[in-house]
C-alpha cells in the first residue's frame, strides 16, 4: 500500500469520528494527500519517460540493415585510380590496394588504402558509418598527403545500390572550402566504382577522381 493510499484510508475513517481532534487529523491528512499525490504521479511519469528514453537510446545505438551493407565491402581490393587536377587536363592513372573490415560490432567500415598517386607513395584511411540519428551515411577520410580531415555525408538507394554523399572540403590551393559530391555504385558483388566531383568557387563541377575497385581473388 502506498503512502497516499494509507493516508486516504485514515482520512476516510476519521470522517466518521466525532472528535475535534480527528477533525484536525482530517485536515492534516488532506494536506498530505494533496501534497504527495502529484509527486507520485510525477515519479511514475518520470520512470515511464526514462524507460522510453532508454528504449530509444538502445535503438539508436544498435546496428541495423543500413550497417549490414558494409559487409559487401569487406575484403581485399585492387584499386585503379584515374585523377584529374583540373577541368580539361589529362588524367593521371595509378594503382593501389585496399583492405576493408568492419569494427565495433559492425557499426563502422574501415578501409585502408596503400599505393602510389602522382608518383608518390600513398596511404589513406577511410571510416564509413551510418548515423541512426541523422539517418545518413557519414564518411571520414585522412591520408599521408594532407593534415586535413575530410567529411562527407549522404544517403544510399537500396534499389540501385548507389550511395551519394556531399560535403565541404578544405582546398589547400585557395585556403577556402570546396564543394564535394561523391557517388559509389556497384557493378557487381566483386566490383564497385567510386567517383568524386568538385565544384571550385565560381566554377562548374568537374570529375576529379575515379576509383575502380575489383575484389582480389
Amino acid at each position: 500500500m502506498s503512502h497516499v493510499t494509507r493516508c486516504v484510508a485514515r482520512l476516510v475513517s476519521c470522517l466518521f469520528a466525532p472528535s475535534s481532534l480527528c477533525s484536525l487529523a482530517v485536515f492534516a491528512l488532506w494536506l498530505v494527500v494533496v501534497a504527495f499525490a502529484p509527486l507520485q504521479v510525477s515519479a511514475a511519469d518520470t520512470q515511464e519517460d526514462q524507460q522510453k528514453m532508454a528504449q530509444e537510446y538502445m535503438k539508436l545505438m544498435a546496428p541495423n540493415e543500413n550497417h549490414a551493407y558494409f559487409n559487401d565491402l569487406v575484403g581485399k581490393w585492387d584499386v585503379k585510380t584515374t585523377a584529374w587536377m583540373a577541368p580539361g587536363q589529362e588524367s593521371v592513372a595509378s594503382q593501389s590496394s585496399c583492405e576493408a573490415s568492419v569494427i565495433l560490432g559492425g557499426r563502422f567500415l574501415v578501409m585502408k588504402f596503400a599505393g602510389t598517386i602522382f608518383g608518390q607513395p600513398f596511404e589513406g584511411l577511410e571510416i564509413v558509418g551510418y548515423d541512426n540519428l541523422k539517418k545518413k551515411y557519414v564518411t571520414f577520410w585522412i591520408d599521408n598527403q594532407s593534415t586535413g580531415f575530410y567529411l562527407t555525408e549522404g544517403t544510399r538507394d537500396t534499389l540501385t545500390r548507389v550511395e551519394t554523399e556531399t560535403g565541404d572540403w578544405p582546398d589547400p590551393m585557395t585556403g577556402k572550402s570546396i564543394k564535394i559530391r561523391s557517388i559509389t555504385k556497384f557493378v557487381s558483388k566483386d566490383e564497385y566504382v567510386y567517383e568524386l566531383y568538385m565544384t571550385p568557387p565560381g566554377a562548374k563541377e568537374f570529375k576529379s577522381l575515379e576509383n575502380r575497385s575489383t575484389r582480389r581473388k
